[in-house]
């Protein structure tokens, strides 16, 4: 009796969490749809729709959460923390990037010799690319900072609120905290799509989703996300901008050196990793709750 329950339990959160994921992706096509609808081009302004998107998605969420509190279910995590915690969070967060820097320095490796793998790459370049399918000069430069600052702060806001907050959160009340973290990081990867991208958002999203439960609160995970799109992507894009004339050689080596200090992060990023899995045990211990731990 107690396994059918159980089992009713988990069959209950992962329903609920694939509908919150289903609701997500509606609301984005509903976007998408409206733009269509009127003839704006979303290649164009991206920036526009994605802005949209982000506020949209995270406006229901925020109201999902206020229900979950007022029927005494909360689901979203805002206990205090410390400054402490913050900074390891920043240095696993760049350790992060290095790890997927290193994947994809390793894939492109196998892409030499794999045809297939080859097309993987392409396919996922051109997904990450803000101009894979139009010109730079037929997109305005208000839509490209909004770009930007979409990127770089709302979306990482958008998918924690989704992913940390709304997945993990339904399927952590009814879950054991790994595989509560295992079937989130699942989720939050094949979201991405492209197999490149899907392999190591896995892992991303398993140490976000890792480092969330061990602060007990969302802005944690949010400006982990932040620094990772702002370095991994937004500098990059920023350094793109045709109107600020920065040479192609400089943008390189500004991404390349990026790229090099946060390789060397990795190791660092492990041990903040698991400084913040130890002060999560201590603080868990004191209060008499089961700990996850990456020890």
């Amino acid at each position: 009796m107690k396994f059918m329950e159980k089992a009713s339990g988990w069959l209950f959160a992962i329903g609920l969490a694939v509908a919150l994921v289903f609701i997500f992706i509606c609301l984005d096509l509903f976007i998408m749809m409206g733009f269509k609808n009127a003839g704006i081009d979303t290649g164009i302004y991206k920036g526009a729709y994605s802005a949209l998107a982000a506020i949209a998605n995270t406006l229901f969420f925020g109201a999902f959460f206020i229900i979950c509190k007022k029927i005494r279910r909360p689901v979203l995590q805002m206990k205090k923390v410390t400054w402490v915690e913050i900074l390891l969070a920043v240095v696993v967060a760049i350790g992060m990037l290095g790890f997927v820097d290193t994947f994809i320095m390793v894939s492109d490796r196998i892409a030499e010799y794999i045809k297939s793998f080859s097309n993987e790459m392409d396919q996922y370049r051109q997904a990450v690319d803000r101009y894979s399918g139009v010109e730079q000069s037929q997109v305005p430069l208000w839509d490209t900072i909004c770009y930007l600052i979409t990127l770089c702060f709302i979306v990482p806001i958008e998918e924690e609120l989704i992913f940390r907050g709304a997945v993990f959160g339904v399927l952590r009340r009814k879950m054991n905290p790994f595989f509560s973290m295992v079937f989130t990081a699942l989720i939050f990867g094949i979201m991405h799509r492209v197999s490149i991208h899907t392999a190591y958002a896995i892992v991303c999203g398993m140490i976000l989703t890792a480092c969330y439960y061990y602060t007990e609160n969302i802005f944690t995970s949010i400006i982990m996300h932040s620094i990772f799109n702002i370095v991994g992507s937004g500098i990059g894009d920023l350094l793109k901008i045709r109107q600020l004339g920065v040479p192609s050689d400089v943008r390189n080596e500004v991404i390349m050196n990026f790229n090099i200090i946060c390789i060397l992060m990795m190791v660092p990023a492990g041990l903040a990793l698991l400084a913040m899995a130890r002060i999560s045990r201590k603080r868990r211990l004191k209060q008499g709750e089961s700990v996850v731990s990456v020890e």
